[in-house]
């Protein structure tokens, strides 16, 4: 069926005249018939004006606020009307945002988000230059003085400000002779101190979470993957075959040789000497172990399980000492030496006879067993190697280096480390309409979950019951704190920013490992303390310990939100509500209770029917394949399946829920010159319109995204849409209503 033959409207019937114009009246009639039949006529068309100005007229009225052009102009300047919405729609609705919206040439991308992101740093960089305010937070003068420190620190001053770091090499144990093959690797005490000083995890990540089994009382430490190898993998340009490894070694050399000289004591006698041609053999074999090891974290992630495993410290030992043979890693040294100073509390316990029963989590097992069993194959030298390169890279990034060091790149720390206190410039965007706003736009999404769930077949009373009790106690944060002052200036109290900026790094890297381990002997209250994101970022969370969700005030702005019709708000940020909200009921989210708990809260019926619906959506989205720039990918239906479930759920939820904003208010004015879209239609374009994305380098297939590429998340969740299909007449068997199973949960 053709475009213009399935928009909603209302023809007027047209009529024929006779060939010269003139009405020809016979004869024999009246005057007085004349006159009658003259003013039946008038009145019946005066009767229709009335009817149809009153009736149809009024779904036609046209918003001509400045919110609603704005909005029409960003729709129409990302659409491709020329494509049959029922062939593809991310094309028709984002078909033309690559030639409106061209990539920046510093990042080779464009989305709505980056657009967004970039008008959001302009504000956050004004705050951070403006003059302090008596009135204003002391966290806010706090953050302004660290921004303008790193501004001042030049290379010209290096030298006399670099004595702090020189004080940390020592302590951590990195300036000795640390690659003499005669001196010993003590890794434990060596990655426990560079956690400890820099905050950096080496091989595995170490951190404070909740417990699974009971979020509200206290948290334990985690063992983890981390992506650091990948990250210094992708800033040197390393690839994964053995030619490019080859190509990329004198660059490897150079840089390496770069930062021992700039960021080593340069005055002790060995690494004087020391030359990395003389290391060239080791070079190479650094540069090999991490790919392969960058290869562990990708197999194991694309299997991680989000629950978290709980063991004692003397099973993770036994564990790890079975998959390392001869790498022998003391985890209770590790941990003594790390809360040693920082959590005497735990000290006390890990230096006790019960120290094998105390308890941490591992997130994945199968990553545990790789990493150790690599590292057992790896010569000393190219682990010590390993280490030292990581480490000079972080600090290569914090500290002063020539033309990198300018405003963007204070900038960029100062986001990094005072994210929640430059979050502050976002204060006051909310209006109280805005604020209304979204509590009814929440409000009719859960009671369209409610609906969901109350309709569905497979789930049992009981298990339904426990779902709508969570949903009941799911909390919702929008915008900023409302206590955000005591928030920000309690999270940095103790924190000393002085005007050395070298200093100032190394003080927070310390106060960032210390803050995050405190809460092994701490509840952490997240209402009153801080919250999970920093309002200034433009992306929504949610979190399931918690049993929240979180939209920050960044992503509350157009052309997400304020859209002057509310089908677009629904369509964008209804359904991203709906995504956060459904995301405690996905594959992983359902797994926790009303109190964020682990638990079994559903009936072993109920788990077995979700999970048979569940493979129905990992199948629908492995079959999908994408081809970007001549290369082809496939997505990956088991890494993305809580994303997808997040996507469709959230979809549907906004859908009914703006439905019955519309049963309350009344059909709203259409959007100008786009009076021919109805506003169901106007809701998808405000769903897909927000995924409208293009990059030059296919970053959206990263193996790590946990997404589905943007396109999918736009043909992918709306072809599985009865709602989508009937909004715009697709016929069963066009692309976007295909003849198959329509894969739901709810």
């Amino acid at each position: 069926m053709g475009f213009q033959e399935h928009l909603e409207g209302k023809r007027v019937s047209s009529f024929t005249i006779s060939q010269n114009g003139n009405a020809i009246f016979k004869k024999n009639y009246s005057k007085k018939n004349i006159s009658i039949s003259i003013l039946t006529v008038i009145a019946l068309f005066l009767a229709a004006i009335f009817i149809y100005y009153s009736y149809f007229g009024a779904q036609f009225t046209v918003c001509n606020t400045k919110s609603c052009l704005q909005s029409s102009v960003s729709l129409i300047n990302c659409m491709n009307e020329t494509i049959d919405p029922c062939e593809d729609f991310y094309e028709f609705a984002c078909g033309m945002f690559e030639t409106n919206y061209p990539y920046y040439s510093n990042t080779n991308e464009n989305s709505w988000v980056t657009i967004m992101s970039l008008k959001i740093k302009h504000r956050v960089k004004k705050f951070l230059n403006k003059e302090n305010e008596i009135y204003e937070p002391n966290a806010v003068h706090k953050t302004r003085k660290f921004y303008q420190a790193c501004l001042n620190a030049t290379e010209d001053q290096v030298s006399s400000n670099y004595d702090p770091l020189w004080k940390v090499w020592e302590k951590v144990g990195l300036n000795t002779e640390y690659l003499n093959d005669s001196v010993p690797l003590e890794i434990e005490t060596i990655l426990a101190r560079v956690k400890l000083y820099f905050n950096l995890n080496i091989f595995f990540g170490i951190y404070a979470v909740d417990d699974p089994r009971n979020s509200s009382s206290h948290l334990l430490l985690t063992v983890t993957q981390n992506l650091e190898s990948n990250k210094y993998k992708r800033r040197n340009n390393m690839k994964t075959n053995k030619v490019d490894i080859d190509d990329s070694l004198p660059k490897f050399n150079e840089y390496f040789n770069l930062l021992v000289e700039k960021l080593l004591n340069r005055n002790q006698p060995y690494l004087r000497k020391l030359k990395v041609e003389d290391l060239t053999n080791t070079t190479n074999e650094l540069v090999e172990f991490e790919e392969e090891f960058s290869q562990v974290q990708q197999n194991t992630f694309s299997s991680k399980n989000d629950i978290p495993e709980v063991v004692t410290l003397g099973e993770l030992q036994n564990f790890t000492d079975t998959a390392g043979e001869t790498f022998k890693f003391n985890w209770t040294l590790y941990l003594r030496e790390l809360t040693r100073d920082i959590q005497p509390k735990i000290y006390e316990i890990l230096s006790s006879e019960n120290a094998d029963n105390y308890e941490l989590l591992v997130i994945n097992r199968d990553f545990l067993n790789d990493a150790f069993n690599l590292l057992s194959q790896t010569p000393t030298i190219i682990i010590k190697m390993s280490i030292l390169t990581q480490v000079l890279t972080i600090l290569d990034s914090h500290f002063p280096s020539g033309e990198k060091f300018n405003s963007e790149h204070c900038f960029s720390l100062t986001s990094e480390f005072f994210g929640m206190v430059t979050g502050y410039s976002m204060i006051n965007t909310l209006d109280n309409s805005s604020k209304a706003a979204l509590t009814e736009m929440t409000d009719n999404i859960k009671w369209a979950l409610r609906k969901m769930v109350n309709e569905v077949s497979w789930m049992d009373d009981e298990t339904k019951n426990a779902t709508l009790k969570k949903l009941a106690n799911t909390k919702t944060f929008f915008g900023y704190p409302d206590n955000y002052e005591n928030i920000i200036n309690n999270l940095i109290e103790n924190l000393t920013v002085t005007e050395n900026h070298i200093e100032n790094i190394l003080s927070i890297s310390m106060f960032s490992t210390a803050s995050d381990l405190k809460y092994l002997t701490e509840d952490r209250d997240w209402e009153n303390q801080s919250w999970a994101v920093t309002p200034d970022e433009v992306n929504a969370y949610c979190y399931n310990a918690m049993n929240a969700f979180f939209m920050p005030a960044a992503i509350l702005q157009a052309p997400l939100f304020n859209n002057g019709v509310q089908a677009l708000n629904y369509g964008a940020t209804g359904s991203t509500i709906g995504h956060e909200l459904s995301h405690n009921y996905d594959n992983t989210g359902r797994l926790y209770n009303e109190l964020g708990n682990v638990a079994q809260w559903w009936s072993n019926r109920s788990y077995e029917e979700y999970t048979k619906r569940a493979s129905c959506l990992i199948s629908h989205y492995n079959d999908i394949e994408v081809v970007s720039h001549n290369k082809t990918f496939a997505v990956n239906g088991v890494q993305t399946l809580d994303e997808n479930i997040a996507d469709i759920s959230g979809l549907k939820e906004a859908y009914y829920a703006y439905r019955r904003y519309v049963e309350v208010h009344g059909q709203e004015p259409r959007l100008p010159g786009m009076e021919h879209y109805s506003h169901e239609q106007l809701f998808f374009l405000g769903y897909a319109n927000q995924y409208c994305y293009y990059d030059e380098g296919d970053s959206q297939f990263d193996d790590f995204d946990s997404h589905s590429p943007n396109m999918v998340r736009v043909r992918g969740v709306l072809s599985l849409s009865p709602e989508f299909a009937k909004a715009w007449s697709c016929p069963i068997g066009s692309p976007m209503n295909p003849k198959k199973e329509k894969c739901q949960i709810w």
